[in-house]
């Protein structure tokens, strides 16, 4: 399983976080599904791997790397919803 370590709250509901196999780490308000996304652009071989979410050493959140790469938290609505990349020029 690919280990995704939440590091503190560094603004209200953002998250620092880290994977240390991969050498990637980030802020986020959806820490787990964004590595996802990280390990996916710069990794060869992780296809159907499982990914975890770490706080404190213990698992709190688990899935496949393929699903959580291809999905987003919807702001609106507050369920999982198929992740669309921004447009060449467009920032977040």
């Amino acid at each position: 399983m690919i280990r995704v370590e939440l590091g503190p709250e560094v603004s209200p509901g953002v998250f620092a976080y880290t994977v240390e196999g991969f050498g990637i780490g980030g802020r986020s308000r959806q820490p787990l599904l964004d590595a996802c996304r990280q390990i996916k652009r710069t990794s060869h071989g992780t296809d159907h791997q499982q990914i975890g979410l770490y706080r404190d050493g213990k698992l709190c959140m688990f899935g496949g790397l393929d699903w959580g790469a291809d999905h987003t938290v919807s702001e609106s609505t507050t369920t999982f919803v198929k992740w669309k990349e921004f447009p060449d020029g467009l920032q977040r």
